[in-house]
């Protein structure tokens, strides 16, 4: 039951997302990416991991806001150019290495161009990488979410539990009233 509720709860933590006709989000680069590297998040949040997706590119290709917000940031973080967006429900996009083209405060719309990308992200095997990555909240209230989920690209499969399939259950067994 515990799988059922993890999911209902993923599944509640991106709004808009799932079964949306009109997705609040989309890739912030065109023509579809290949994933150079995944979302790999640590099991916590001091340890290493990664927060977000390598997504391969060219140096001086547009990246576009992949929602609606407010550029919350735009300058530079441990030597790296950086975009970050707030968008709503405390959700976070960040975009790195980006040379900006919007200013902290700046009001984006889902597609608009916030910046080209710049070659030079560490451990990229393409001629550039965007790391795009997301979060709910700050410091340490932050959730780090992987940002494929954003844009629906993420199967849920529902799992039975115990082994026990809803129409294996008996009638009055643990399973009863669920749907087959």
């Amino acid at each position: 039951m515990s799988e059922l509720v993890l999911v209902a709860v993923l599944l509640c933590a991106l709004p808009g997302v799932a079964g949306a006709a009109h997705p609040r989000f989309r890739l912030p680069l065109p023509p579809p990416p290949a994933v150079i590297r995944g979302f790999d998040p640590p099991e916590h949040r001091w340890q290493p991991g990664h927060r977000g997706v390598d997504l391969s590119t060219s140096p001086g290709t547009v990246i576009h806001a992949a929602g609606a917000g407010t550029v919350q940031f735009a300058g530079v973080v441990a030597g790296r150019p950086v975009v970050s967006i707030r968008h709503a429900d405390a959700l976070i996009t960040t975009y790195e290495p980006v040379r900006a083209s919007v200013r902290q405060g700046t009001t984006v719309r889902r597609g608009e161009e916030i910046g080209t990308v710049i070659a030079g992200h560490e451990g990229c095997p393409a001629p550039a990488c965007l790391h795009w990555g997301a979060r709910r909240g700050q410091g340490r209230a932050a959730t780090y979410l992987n940002p494929l989920a954003l844009i629906g690209a993420l199967r849920v499969r529902l799992k039975p539990v115990d082994g026990i399939r809803p129409g294996d259950a008996p009638a009055d067994g643990p399973h009863a009233g669920v749907p087959h």
